[in-house]
């Protein structure tokens, strides 16, 4: 049966044309494998742990579904559009009596798009537009629920979600099964802003403010899983955030990399364990292969340090 690994999209610059694949936004929230059963709800992050403590609201989905476990996004809406912003409030809770607190304030929504086992029939192996076709008949009979929607057209889809200010759009071929902790080319996601996941190698104060976090040194997982600089960000990070990454940053005596970054030196850089991972939006690469206009974008308590492999 399919485990806690959630099937991953190859990133692309262009969306497939030929027949044979189905379409679908991409929602700017963070990825969630639902497991229902009659034990009640278990929501696990794309890194396999257990967030159930911070979506209350989402427990509701025991009484609604049965048995099933479903893939999708937990997505904060703000204006009828996704908020990833709004969801950072909701990504970091650990108190139980916080969360009710602030699910009644900004609630989260699931918005489903795949069905891997329905009353204890495993569905995994089965080709996408078949699981795609059961979980449209079944969320057809209950009118609460959210499923993304699905298109045939790429061009056509992609043109709504710009419209829209979606994020981008993930194709997926009809006759692919799902490949659990996998990175496929059977699902390819074209992102029209670039954006990738970095772990963070250190962080650098200002001025008298040297003690105060206020930029980022991030790094990667290039190819071989070998770690490699890719810039600084400041841009984007709240005194807030910036206060509460500088304390869950871990210290450490040297720079995580082979070699400490050249325009770091004579600086002051406080080397951290590269175990936090951040996403940052971007411009593009520069010759360099460094990060050219970053924008921090929040923390991604829900990915492992291992997936921080910059908008590949």
């Amino acid at each position: 049966m399919v485990g806690v690994n959630p099937m991953l999209a190859t990133a692309v610059t262009q969306l497939p044309s030929e027949p044979g694949w189905a379409f679908e936004f991409k929602w700017d929230g963070v990825r969630a494998l639902i497991d229902v059963s009659e034990r009640g709800v278990t929501i696990h992050s794309r890194a396999g742990n257990e967030v159930g403590t911070a979506y209350p609201e989402l427990t509701v989905l025991a009484r609604e579904v049965g048995d099933a476990l479903l893939d999708g996004e937990i997505v904060a809406f703000a204006e009828g559009l996704p908020s990833f912003e709004r969801l950072q409030a909701r990504m970091h809770v650990r108190s139980a009596a916080e969360a009710r607190r602030l699910a009644a304030e900004a609630p989260v929504t699931f918005v489903a798009f795949d069905l891997l086992r329905r009353y204890g029939v495993d569905l995994s192996g089965r080709p996408y537009a078949e699981r795609r076709a059961t979980l449209e008949r079944w969320a057809a009979e209950r009118p609460d629920w959210t499923i993304s929607p699905v298109f045939d057209d790429g061009a056509a889809t992609a043109a709504a979600a710009r419209e829209h200010g979606l994020e981008g759009v993930v194709a997926k071929r009809l006759d692919a099964p799902y490949r659990a902790g996998a990175r496929s080319p059977d699902w390819r996601k074209l992102r029209f802003v670039r954006a990738g996941d970095f772990v963070v190698l250190g962080w650098e104060g200002v001025g008298s403010a040297s003690g105060e976090l206020s930029s980022l040194l991030l790094g990667y997982h290039a190819a071989g899983a070998t770690l490699t600089y890719a810039g600084k960000v400041g841009s984007g990070l709240s005194s807030q955030v910036a206060a509460r990454l500088q304390a869950d940053l871990v210290p450490r005596a040297g720079c995580p990399l082979p070699q400490a970054p050249p325009r770091t030196a004579g600086r002051v850089v406080h080397w951290v364990e590269p175990s936090v991972v951040v996403e940052v939006q971007f411009a593009h690469w520069t010759g360099e292969g460094r990060l050219r206009h970053p924008v921090f974008r929040g923390v991604r308590k829900d990915k492992r340090p291992d997936e921080a492999v910059g908008d590949g």
